[in-house]
């Protein structure tokens, strides 16, 4: 392979590489806001937003007793994706933390995220931190 190949094929692969990081970008510019929501039975709104843009930064759930529950996410008024959260670190009390779920959903027009009790016994109840460009 010559010399000017090699370097066409580098700066290929290199935009390719660079493209794809930019698409994941995160720019930190946005206004922090952070909402919550419990339930016992049904769902509930956390984020219902519409005409905005911004990015989901993360959840957090924690679940009294042997509840569960789901994440339901509505970016741009597309189709409703739903994440089974997991069971998480049971505390001293017997209750369950996920943690911190770092996430980047970028959304330009709306988004809405909602917690949906799925079973069990007790009360779940969700965290989450996005922002507005």
């Amino acid at each position: 392979m010559k010399t000017g190949s090699k370097l066409a094929l580098l700066a290929a692969v290199l935009f390719l590489l660079m493209a794809s990081a930019t698409f994941a970008a995160d720019d930190g510019n946005t206004k922090p806001r952070f909402d919550s929501a419990a339930v016992f039975s049904g769902t509930s709104d956390i984020v219902n937003q519409s005409s905005v843009t911004g990015n989901v930064k993360g959840v957090a759930c924690h679940f009294a007793s042997t509840s569960q529950a789901n994440l339901i996410f509505t970016v741009n008024g597309g189709t409703a994706q739903t994440l089974n959260l997991p069971g998480g670190f049971v505390d001293a009390n017997g209750d369950r933390f996920t943690g911190w779920l770092p996430m980047n959903i970028r959304f330009t027009s709306s988004i809405r995220v909602q917690l949906q009790y799925a079973s069990g016994g007790g009360q779940a109840e969700c965290y989450v931190s996005w922002g507005l460009d």
